[in-house]
């Protein structure tokens, strides 16, 4: 007995078709929507949010903007209230190298902007840096002397500080245009101080290299850092 194909079977095959391409239409465009919205990365802490939204170097010295810069080589960024992250600059890391120790103050303790409030130890030499704000020490980064020649603004802060003075104390510190001529200002008194340029303490013919201090003048390294930090006697 031989079949005939009808109208409604044509209608029917039509629609099967038709629902065929609708849905392969509709699988692509699932993964065009899952590529084209991928979940927003993580949250960074405050400091690394800064750093990663503006990395400027200064005569080869990171000088991230949106911190305040201590003539002593030391930074403070508010975070919270009158709550400040603190730690050492670019220069200080280079100009320091790979530290033996850092010694923080207590949890607790009271700093005062631009008086010593912890010391690095390198190469059994201890150096002395000042703070950039005045409060209480709320919490200290045990880890910092691991980090610090790598990542100063980030991982290598050194300790967080509850000022209620810190508007007050963040007007005294260097930011923007003040804090590149500064660092312009303190790379040019180091390499006139040793009579040797920049480039000649570069393992890449230009970027500063870790431990400067020590490669310019091994026996006076630990002066040249003091007068550096402003806590030569």
């Amino acid at each position: 007995m031989t079949e005939h194909f009808t109208f409604v079977d044509f209608v029917r095959d039509s629609k099967i078709l038709e629902y065929g391409i609708a849905f392969v239409f509709m699988a692509a465009f699932a993964v065009y929507y899952r590529v084209l919205h991928k979940p927003a990365p993580a949250l960074v802490t405050a400091a690394e949010a800064v750093v990663r939204r503006a990395l400027e170097r200064v005569r080869g010295f990171l000088l991230p903007e949106g911190l305040a810069y201590h003539p002593g080589h030391t930074w403070a960024h508010a975070t919270t209230g009158n709550l400040a992250e603190v730690g050492v600059d670019d220069f200080a890391a280079k100009l320091l190298g790979r530290v033996d120790e850092v010694r923080l103050p207590a949890v607790g303790a009271t700093v005062e902007q631009g008086r010593p409030a912890w010391t690095v130890v390198v190469g059994g030499k201890a150096v002395e840096m000042l703070s950039p704000v005045s409060g209480e020490v709320v919490a200290v980064n045990q880890a910092a002397a691991s980090k610090l020649a790598d990542d100063p603004f980030g991982s290598g802060w050194l300790v967080k500080v509850e000022s209620p003075s810190l508007k007050a104390n963040l007007k005294n510190l260097l930011s923007g245009s003040l804090a590149k001529v500064w660092t312009e200002q303190s790379v040019d008194a180091l390499f006139a101080r040793a009579n040797m340029p920049l480039g000649a303490m570069a393992a890449d013919g230009g970027a500063p290299v870790s431990g400067m201090a020590r490669n310019i003048d091994a026996e006076h390294w630990d002066e040249i850092a003091k007068e550096c930090f402003l806590t030569n006697e």
